[in-house]
């Protein structure tokens, strides 16, 4: 039994009413939350009597224990008489507190702590046997539950070990108490350089920062003209000589440029981008000719190309000449595109999905499982390869293919196709907007025999800080189709000054904010299957000039401008060669496409965009994975 499961245990009366003395919050942690909830639980924190009357009133009071869910009443403090008597007297009263769970363990310091490090303090507070006091209670938390063994830590190797081995365990920094007695203890050592690493355990932030800058002067000693041969290079750090920590640094470190790997010890090379490297990378993706090319092939090679740019993009290598290399596969794939578009919607979604819109369909087909989609709105497999060695990193597994975006790949188009199961020419009423997917979304389980209480959708998530209590999900355990669509890809996209080097630069931010893996994490948690994909990718454009319409003009994208009239379009496709036609039987019969050519875009003449809506090999083709643990 952990400690979520030890508080659950206390309220397992079914219908019951109980009133909870709460004055360390323990019913407010996260984890205890989910689960009381999972179980039926409703949790109400006391302050408003009429808000509190109204609930009661609404939800309890005229049903029978065998009808009503249990509500748990929780307080702040033992004043159990400040709830109605109505309430009080049918009620069963509770008290939780640290000094009954913890007797040896000083409240003080436990009610510091963080609520990451309870199921931990929790599995071994039964080895003591004697009640500690402020300070030795703060030292048996470092020791063992936090993995720092202060009474080794002599030198700068000993404290970074000890903060792999904690971070390892949590993804946040050390509760201020901690940190304060921490201080103390490397006080007493009287060494320099453990009070300047000290601040490591802040955060895991400060741990990567102050780890990335030690490496660079490590590295920037060797490329001054150190050698190896079993020499230790000018300005060396011992711990860098630590088989453990040689081990275990790398998911810490950001590569740093180096001329070549003549003079670098094989362990080193994931901490290194050896320049020399980015040509052989390039030519081992691209060829000379690819008219033998299916469907297949091209959808391996758009993640790879992805997989490539990332690593190219994360060592500001983005040069021209890789980029001549995707546009001549990209005139491949246009050609391949514009012939074989129409022999894709017939593709069977079997085993795996071929388009989008054929995702629920697959989906359907595991709806014995709890199902959960998560569409990140704009992303190509350049972000994707980003993402997913990120969730690698937080030891969750992902299960990866492709799948192609409606053309145009505009997200009223294909992110419609993708919620609601269909081709374009079916949601005609709605393919200008996307209010309506909600909609589509529970018509197209409903018709899979799912009631609507089953299924829950929502968007605009990931534009701020992380909060499982917001999702639809959470409070309806009844949920069991999961639709979600995250904009912060999409978000970055239209503010990308820089082109993909300001995209992967925020989403490196961002994904450092825990917010997708916490997501994710929470999901699994709650027994979910969970599915991550997009609705369409992105490119890197260049202007080739504004289109000035007015009215005439339905929609104006970047990269795709909608006509409900055929002359206009056709017209305007005649007057501009930067532009093509693209007609297509999956669309509405009065939804007329314009899209730009290569990567160009419908902007000032060399203004640098990134957008989407065209049929770029980036745009059209997105990763579709199952991610797990």
């Amino acid at each position: 039994m952990n400690w979520s499961e030890k508080i659950a245990s206390y309220f397992t009366g079914n219908g019951l009413i109980y009133i909870v003395a709460d004055e360390h919050n323990i019913l407010g942690q996260s984890k205890i939350k989910k689960l009381l909830n999972v179980q039926g639980r409703v949790l109400h924190f006391y302050e408003d009597p009429l808000l509190f009357r109204e609930l009661y009133e609404s939800n309890f009071r005229h049903l029978n224990r065998t009808e009503r869910q249990t509500l748990l009443i929780i307080i702040k403090d033992s004043q159990f008489n400040q709830i109605p008597y109505d309430v009080y007297e049918q009620a069963v009263h509770l008290t939780l507190s640290f000094d009954t769970f913890f007797p040896n363990l000083d409240s003080s310091v436990l009610k510091e702590c963080s609520h990451v490090l309870y199921d931990v303090i929790f599995s071994l507070h039964s080895e003591l046997i004697q009640p500690l006091n402020g300070r030795e209670t703060a030292d048996f938390l470092l020791n063992k539950v936090c993995s720092i063994n202060t009474s080794s830590i002599s030198n700068e190797a000993a404290l970074i070990k000890s903060g792999l081995l904690y971070y390892e365990k949590y993804n946040e920094g050390l509760p201020k108490v901690l940190l304060k007695r921490l201080n103390q203890i490397l006080y007493q050592i009287n060494n320099n350089r453990l009070l300047e690493s000290r601040l490591i355990f802040q955060s895991k932030e400060c741990f990567k920062l102050y780890l990335n800058q030690m490496w660079q002067q490590h590295i920037d000693s060797f490329e001054k003209g150190a050698e190896i041969s079993k020499k230790k290079p000018i300005h060396s750090w011992d711990y860098f000589n630590d088989p453990f920590i040689q081990r275990y640094i790398f998911q810490y470190i950001e590569p740093v440029k180096v001329s070549n790997a003549n003079r670098y010890e094989q362990w080193m090379f994931p901490g290194l981008f050896i320049q020399e490297e980015t040509a052989s990378l390039i030519e081992s993706l691209f060829r000379d000719d690819y008219s033998l090319f299916e469907i297949n092939d091209w959808l391996r090679f758009a993640s790879k190309l992805g997989q490539l740019q990332n690593q190219l993009l994360l060592r500001e290598q983005h040069e021209e000449y890789f980029q001549d290399n995707v546009s001549k596969a990209n005139e491949s794939f246009d050609k391949w595109i514009k012939e074989n578009f129409h022999k894709l919607r017939s593709l069977s979604v079997l085993p795996k999905p071929k388009m989008v819109h054929q995702i629920p369909h697959y989906l359907s087909r595991k709806a014995d499982k709890k199902i959960a989609l998560i569409v990140l709105d704009g992303m190509s497999f350049t972000q994707w390869h980003l993402i997913k060695n990120h969730l690698h990193s937080k030891d969750l597994k992902t299960d990866e293919t492709a799948v192609f975006s409606w053309i145009p790949s505009i997200t009223s188009v294909s992110r419609q196709a993708l919620f609601s199961g269909n081709e374009p020419s079916l949601f005609s009423n709605t393919i200008s907007t996307t209010h309506k997917e909600k909609i589509l979304w529970t018509s197209f389980w409903e018709q899979q025999g799912f009631s609507k209480q089953n299924i829950a959708y929502e968007k605009s998530l990931g534009l701020k800080s992380y909060n499982q209590e917001e999702l639809a999900y959470y409070y309806s355990p009844s949920v069991r189709i999961y639709g979600a669509v995250i904009d912060i890809v999409d978000k970055f996209m239209h503010g990308a000054s820089q082109g993909l080097q300001t995209i992967q630069s925020e989403m490196k931010t961002w994904l450092n904010s825990g917010y997708l893996d916490y997501f994710l994490e929470d999901l699994i948690d709650s027994g979910f299957e969970v599915y991550l994909t997009a609705d369409h990718g992105n490119i890197e454009c260049i202007g080739t000039g504004r289109i000035t319409q007015g009215i005439t003009v339905d929609s104006k994208g970047e990269r795709a401008r909608i006509y409900s009239s055929l002359n206009i379009r056709n017209f305007t496709a005649y007057e501009h060669d930067e532009a093509f036609i693209w007609d297509d039987t999956s669309l509405p019969n009065n939804y007329h496409v314009l899209l730009a050519k290569k990567n160009g875009a419908f902007v000032p003449k060399n203004q640098k965009i990134v957008a989407h809506g065209g049929i770029h090999i980036e745009e059209m083709i997105v990763p579709f994975a199952k991610v797990y643990r």
